[in-house]
């Protein structure tokens, strides 16, 4: 089967990952780096490197930074409490509240508009 045009696929990753036991790569894995970045230090496709993950029943966990870096945070003055469900109320109020007064200055401005081409 034909490469599609751009993509390139190391042939050599097979032959790279028998120099490895299934116990190495797991110690890589472990080691808190990301897939992609194990299978750029090894010099292997990075389909490859998944490949081999799965045939070999391997296990990986995302590093903590990258959880920590996903989190959504507010904007909130206030200190949010423990209980999700005032957690939620406290940002909904804040939203309607935005959105509220948005909508009365942009009311306010279209008849300021309109009075002036009168």
């Amino acid at each position: 089967m034909p490469n599609k045009k751009g993509v390139t696929y190391n042939s050599k990753s097979v032959l790279i990952l028998k120099n490895y036991t299934p116990e190495d790569i797991q110690k890589l894995l472990n080691s808190g780096l990301y897939k992609k970045d194990i299978s750029k230090k090894l010099g292997v496709h990075y389909n490859a490197f998944i490949k081999y993950i799965k045939e070999n029943n391997l296990t990986y966990t995302t590093p903590d930074s990258y959880k920590k870096s996903h989190k959504v945070e507010y904007n909130s003055k206030e200190v949010i409490t423990n209980n999700p469900l005032e957690n939620f109320n406290k940002i909904f109020a804040e939203r309607k509240l935005k959105k509220t007064l948005k909508e009365f200055k942009d009311n306010y401005d279209k008849l300021f508009f309109i009075n002036d081409k009168l």
